[in-house]
């Protein structure tokens, strides 16, 4: 795995262009990783070209809990789920399996917490990674981990496992959506002691985890010592994926923040969406993402507000209407990240958080993000 920061902004946010390769498949980001699914959906729509040349691909499901509780021992589950993961990877781009492990299950009215994941299951989640032949391996960290014990007995077994199949595969820095912050700056540290600088966390649908994503930036500008800008010194480049993340806040009201875009500021690489959910679409609660301002507008307000917008996007069906503005939400998300790296680059507008700020919609998310970048460069200076 290669890294390279191109572009780095000044002293206001964390941000930054980074060029990354794995297995000879280059990204640049800021990016949105895609799925399968979303690039079937944009095909559906003769969007596949307005996709760009996005080469990282999230392979993604939460596990059920008689997936979780079998797929160590027990092999017809663990091969449905192999095959499952197999289907969601795309030829040719950088697959990344994340098999996400939440931190309670509910069986009937009974909840069963999670509190570590065991040898044989570290072992099946892990081999099921290796054998479908993913990018970078992840090591399946459930969430809310409360032991740095329960960390290291996944951690190692990640390693044997990646020895024990004679496979050359970079190990990703998991770190899932925990409320024992504590744990982070030791994981980070054990991560970083092997080399690795692909860092990846879970946000478990929050749109903007604060205290995680500080915690973590600290963290890992603390282990690498990094004081201020970086310049050319590539020892200390560092990438960040979040996994899970909710492009806005949950709202009843018609306009809502946009926030997923806004976690680049504090040095995010890439983001990629949630990977469970369904139930029934409402055609009047689905929104329409508009990068002018940062607001996500139910569809029913978009003329009442003025918003320049193809009205062919809001005809149809609640599911095809949801289908297409969620790839009309994918395009303008890769034309905004192209517009945030020429604002870093060519210091546009003054720079990248002058630029923030005139996101009218998200204005008050955005002061926030600033003031904990200060506290950011601040916790982490040596």
């Amino acid at each position: 795995m290669n890294l390279e920061w191109i572009v780095e902004d000044g002293e206001n946010t964390l941000g930054r262009a980074t060029k990354f390769e794995i297995e000879g498949i280059k990204n640049i980001s800021p990016l949105h990783a895609l799925t399968k699914r979303e690039i079937e959906i944009a095909e559906r729509y003769n969007r596949t070209k307005d996709l760009g040349n996005n080469n990282l691909i999230v392979a993604g499901e939460s596990l059920a809990y008689p997936t979780f509780s079998g797929v160590g021992d027990n092999s017809s589950i663990r091969d449905a789920l192999f095959e499952r993961m197999k289907q969601k990877m795309v030829k040719g781009k950088v697959n990344l399996i994340h098999t996400r492990i939440p931190h309670q299950y509910d069986t009937n009215g009974r909840i069963i917490d999670i509190n570590k994941v065991s040898e044989l299951q570290a072992s099946g989640l892990v081999g099921i990674q290796l054998e479908a032949d993913a990018s970078a391996i992840i090591p399946p960290l459930n969430s809310g981990l409360s032991s740095i014990t329960a960390f290291n007995t996944v951690y190692e077994r990640t390693k044997t496992e990646i020895e024990t199949m004679n496979k050359e595969k970079d190990i990703i820095g998991y770190i899932p959506r925990t409320s024992s912050l504590g744990l982070i700056p030791d994981m980070v540290k054990n991560y970083i002691k092997d080399g690795i600088r692909f860092f990846a966390v879970d946000f478990s649908s929050s749109p903007l985890d604060r205290w995680l994503i500080r915690t973590v930036a600290v963290a890992i500008r603390t282990n690498l010592k990094i004081k201020g800008r970086i310049g050319e010194n590539s020892d200390k480049y560092y990438y960040l994926h979040l996994f899970n993340v909710s492009p806005n806040r949950k709202s009843e009201l018609p306009v809502s923040p946009i926030t997923d875009i806004l976690t680049h500021a504090y040095g995010v690489d890439s983001t990629s969406g949630v990977v469970w959910g369904g139930g029934k679409i409402v055609k009047e609660k689905i929104r329409y993402y508009n990068m002018q301002d940062y607001g996500a507008y139910r569809i029913g307000c978009l003329d009442e507000n003025n918003i320049n917008y193809d009205k062919r996007l809001i005809e149809g069906s609640a599911i095809s209407v949801y289908e297409k503005l969620r790839t009309e939400r994918i395009v303008g998300y890769k034309k905004e990240c192209e517009l945030i790296s020429q604002t870093m680059g060519e210091n546009k507008i003054s720079g990248y958080a002058p630029y923030l700020l005139s996101k009218v919609r998200a204005k008050k998310d955005v002061n926030t993000a600033l003031i904990d970048i200060k506290e950011i460069r601040a916790n982490s200076k040596t």
